[in-house]
């Protein structure tokens, strides 16, 4: 069967009617007119992403820096620019935070310029600061029904972590393209068939699921999971699949041995979703699911499997279990 990849007229059509739907929706909701535009910032990181992964951009981008070396300071200035309009214009940038942002996304970018195998530490750079919050927070409007601080924040990180790791330090076997084969969709559907069975019985005995399902949360269940999709699972799966379990697989030259310590860091990485803090029974489930969802990106090498497992999981824990 042929696979079918987002091209790339249709990632910036997608990307900016998105974002064009999005405006109008706050442009008519609760904020002015004036910050209503804002949301084209983080549009337009979303509208990257999708162009990232669409025909041949990342090969086509890495033969072009190689050719100019230095153009890729546009990207990391480009993202700061992006969030600098939309925290000028949101009433929330100060000098520390404009700083904070500037170094969080230029970093990775300096330290692979001179020295490529910075992999983990770089790894951790862009992780840490969304998983301590410190990197959302300083995008939090304080505005109800209008604060996009998460998805602009994973947005941010993603593009940033892309470009980094695929484009300018040319990291083998990531999987980031946006496209469907049946492989991947066998994968992503298998993956979370066998976690079902394990995690359902053990989420009820452990305590960490409840039977809530109701035909409104039904109703929602797409949106619910195209969200979940593009802004959790995704990134995630870029960060824990794509770049950790695909290093440590490199190094130890072992699927298992990459499947199972990734599948921990990914587990461990829950412990602060509390109460309580440290959440033992979070870190159990999260661990379990990361053994599937990092077996769907092995078996296919696509973060389109590992993501379509993930957001299935979540979608489902949302609307039946949660």
């Amino acid at each position: 069967m042929r696979t079918y990849r987002l091209s790339t007229h249709s990632a910036i059509i997608i990307g900016l009617a998105i974002t064009a739907a999005v405006v109008l929706w706050f442009g008519t909701g609760a904020l002015p007119l004036s910050q209503a535009f804002l949301m084209i910032c983080p549009g337009l990181a979303f509208t990257g992403m999708l162009l990232l992964g669409s025909d041949a951009i990342l090969k086509n981008a890495q033969n072009r820096i190689k050719a100019r070396p230095l153009t890729i300071a546009l990207v990391p200035a480009g993202l700061w620019a992006l969030y600098t309009i939309y925290a000028t214009g949101m009433g929330i940038a100060n000098s520390r935070a404009l700083v904070t942002m500037a170094v969080y996304l230029s970093v990775p970018f300096l330290v692979f310029a001179v020295w490529p195998k910075a992999e983990p530490l770089m790894i951790l750079w862009i992780w840490l600061p969304l998983e301590l919050g410190i990197v959302r927070q300083i995008l939090i409007t304080h505005t109800p029904g209008a604060d996009l601080h998460y998805a602009f924040a994973q947005l941010l990180a993603i593009d940033a972590g892309i470009v980094a790791f695929i484009i300018w330090n040319r990291t083998p076997g990531v999987g980031y393209r946006f496209e469907f084969h049946r492989t991947y969709l066998r994968a992503g559907l298998a993956n979370f068939l066998m976690f079902a069975v394990i995690a359902i019985p053990m989420g009820f005995a452990i305590h960490f699921i409840h039977y809530s399902f109701t035909m409104q949360k039904l109703y929602r269940a797409v949106p619910v999971f195209i969200g979940i999709f593009l802004f959790t699972a995704l990134p995630e799966e870029f960060l824990f699949r794509g770049l950790i379990q695909n290093w440590i697989q490199r190094v130890s030259r072992s699927r298992v041995i990459s499947l199972l310590i990734a599948s921990l860091i990914f587990g461990a990485s829950h412990l602060n979703n509390g109460p309580p803090v440290p959440n033992y029974r979070y870190f159990l489930m999260a661990t379990v699911a990361g053994i599937f969802y990092g077996s769907a990106w092995s078996s296919t090498g696509s973060l389109m499997a590992s993501s379509l497992t993930h957001a299935l999981v979540d979608t489902v824990w949302s609307v039946v279990f949660r």
